[in-house]
């Protein structure tokens, strides 16, 4: 069937949506990942918003999955598109093309309850406070109610240390073994994976299973990667190494708690007291360690620094290795005697993360992996500062073209921000995409009438004038929120900055409602700011994307600085020395594009339908100033640039 057949004005898809309209970038977006297919190449897609990019790739990958009976994977950075691919878009295929073919969504192995760690998280009291134990009541109370068992069918948030209790544990699972294996949620997960031909995961998901050895994921032909710009950060990621004093405490715990007479060995019958008082003191002589190691990387980093590059091999002496080495020694004598299978189970998963945790230490420590940057980074809490040794490779390019692009046959990446100055060579460097086709398309969305690009006439520069800056930004949001009354995203660089303007904000307009990233998760965060009209949401990175608040709840966006990485940060730091080596330079190779697509994400918060319209305020003078403000204008759509708050007003009073 032709692609005009079923995305056209009398296709297919027309004759079941009443409001219909034909979108010619979302045809020809369907056509290039049909020929893509049929020549079997990679193709990347720049599609902007509303094209539909979703039905766009779905059609010519059902068919081809049906048609030449393979399995294909859609891989997603967020979990809303995800439950748009799953609750909307698929069955909704599924009833307009009328094709027999299933799907799934894939999640990782941890999000399913374990019906045997449940019972025995009850029958063996694993968990401590009251706060745990209600949460423990709870999920025995919604289990005969769950469908897939899944996490995120419960109706609150179970704190960590219960859910990891309760959930499935790859290392402690007992397989056929088990005596709930005929109701066991993961496994009819599994079965429905096995037979499907359309697979939706997240990239997160996907890049486990390639550093697991392909062990989590059946066998495909094809893979989409949408919201693929964030490819890079989550491969980074997966290659990479960290080591927490806080996680290896938790796993110290859980072997010997005495305080709460808790832990594996207060579970293990017939062990004698000699034996036990053994053990017990080869877990407190770990946490000393544990302890000592991570006080000393603290005073090694100072106080009033967060986070630190390491650059000499040997930085630490290695206090913890001994100390693991001992209690590994002990776990192995403690298995070799044990005859319950469930403990054994979960003996030797104790064995393999005291000896993940001895290897990555020694890892890090000595710098052991080439081409990686080292750092340690503090993250202050309310009861123990957590103290984390991080490795990541500088540049995975050659390690995503061996393992994914020479491997897969097609694979298509799209996003509504992946070109810089229109040109995909910077993505394409970052994550070795050297063969492959590629197609830009730009939104169906009529930007110029949608939406005005408001730049103030006159800023001081962020870096030489910086507390003249701050004031100066201060002002202008002030004034922007003065004429749109709420309704307002501002995105910043910085917590920093983030702080001083919310307390100004309180300050002085305390008839809005304001939000600030931090003072509750994410989501609730979002559903205020949809729930109370007229709101002001203040976010840093992780609100510049993966956002979406259609509709008059968002009217306005203020970009308060042009998003380049810290350089001193480590990634980032590394990532400029590794440049230099290559005799490029680093600020157009890395750092301009990067900030362009990070600016690309934050504008596009705000025009997410045909009837959307508001501001997007950009209050960095460099725009203006420097020569590469050139190339974030070609970056961005078509629109109206005002530098007049008068304008900006009467913008607004059109809107309504």
């Amino acid at each position: 069937m032709k692609v005009e057949d079923i995305l056209g004005e009398n296709g297919a898809i027309a004759r079941e949506l009443d409001s219909y309209e034909e979108r010619i970038q979302q045809i020809e977006m369907a056509k290039a990942i049909e020929d893509a297919i049929q020549e079997e190449e990679h193709l990347i897609v720049e599609a902007g918003t509303g094209i539909g990019k979703s039905l766009a790739y779905l059609i010519p990958f059902i068919y081809w999955a049906v048609e030449e009976k393979n399995r294909i994977l859609i891989s997603t950075y967020t979990k809303t598109l995800q439950e748009q691919l799953i609750k909307r878009d698929l069955p909704f295929l599924k009833d307009a093309l009328k094709i027999d073919f299933d799907f799934a969504l894939v999640v990782g192995g941890e999000n399913y309850l374990c019906l045997r760690r449940l019972e025995r998280a009850r029958a063996y009291g694993l968990v401590d406070t009251r706060k745990e134990v209600n949460q423990l009541g709870k999920i025995f109370k919604i289990r005969p109610y769950l469908i897939r068992g899944l996490k995120s069918e419960l109706d609150f948030n179970p704190l960590f240390k219960v859910w990891h209790r309760v959930c499935r544990n790859a290392d402690l699972c007992m397989g056929k073994g088990c005596s709930h294996q005929s109701d066991c949620y993961y496994v009819k997960a599994r079965k429905k994976m096995h037979k499907s031909q359309v697979l939706v995961l997240n990239h997160h998901l996907f890049f486990a299973h390639l550093a697991s050895g392909e062990k989590v994921l059946p066998s495909f032909k094809g893979i989409v990667f949408d919201e693929a710009h964030n490819l890079e950060e989550v491969a980074t990621s997966f290659l990479g190494i960290e080591i927490s004093n806080t996680a290896i405490n938790f796993l110290l715990n859980s072997l010997s708690n005495p305080a709460a007479q808790k832990g594996l060995f207060f579970r293990v019958k017939d062990l004698k007291d000699e034996k036990r008082d053994l053990l017990e003191g080869l877990v407190k002589e770990a946490k000393a360690a544990n302890e000592l190691f991570f006080s000393s990387l603290r005073d090694k980093l100072g106080k009033d620094n967060l986070k630190q590059r390491i650059r000499e091999k040997g930085f630490m002496t290695n206090l913890l290795d001994n100390p693991l080495s001992r209690l590994t020694f002990g776990l192995n004598s403690l298995l070799d005697k044990e005859k319950d299978e469930e403990i054994k189970l979960e003996i030797s998963s104790f064995l393999a993360r005291c000896l993940e945790i001895k290897d990555n230490l020694r890892r890090v420590i000595e710098q052991e992996e080439k081409d990686y940057v080292y750092w340690v980074e503090a993250f202050p809490r309310r009861n123990i500062t957590r103290y984390a040794l991080h490795a990541a490779p500088i540049n995975i390019a050659q390690e995503l073209k061996r393992r994914l692009f020479d491997r897969v046959k097609v694979i298509i990446l799209t996003s509504a921000t992946l070109t810089t100055n229109r040109d995909f060579a910077f993505i394409r460097e970052r994550i070795g995409l050297e063969e492959g086709r590629e197609l830009l398309l730009d939104s169906s969305f009529d930007y110029l009438k949608q939406a005005l690009v408001y730049i103030p006439f006159r800023m001081p520069d962020p870096w030489p004038e910086t507390s003249e800056y701050f004031s100066q930004v201060s002002k202008e949001v002030k004034d922007i929120l003065k004429i749109v009354k709420g309704y307002t995203f501002v995105l910043f660089t910085s917590f920093e900055m983030l702080d001083q303007i919310y307390e100004e904000l309180k300050e002085d307009e305390s008839n809005l409602k304001i939000l600030k990233q931090g003072d509750m998760p994410r989501y609730q965060l979002l559903e205020e700011f949809k729930q109370n009209k007229g709101s002001v949401l203040l976010g840093t990175n992780t609100f510049w994307q993966g956002v979406d608040v259609p509709g008059e709840a968002l009217q306005c966006v203020i970009i308060t600085k042009l998003p380049f990485a810290v350089p001193n940060e480590p990634i980032v730091e590394a990532k400029i020395e590794f440049f230099r080596a290559q005799n490029k330079n680093p600020f157009l190779h890395y750092q301009l594009p990067q900030a362009i697509i990070l600016l690309k994400q934050g504008f596009g918060r705000l025009i997410r339908n045909r009837k959307d319209k508001g501001i997007v305020a950009i209050l960095d003078p460099r725009l203006k100033t420097r020569h590469y403000g050139k190339m974030f204008f070609r970056s961005l759509p078509k629109c109206k640039i005002t530098s007049n708050l008068d304008e900006v007003k009467q913008f607004m009073e059109k809107t309504h």
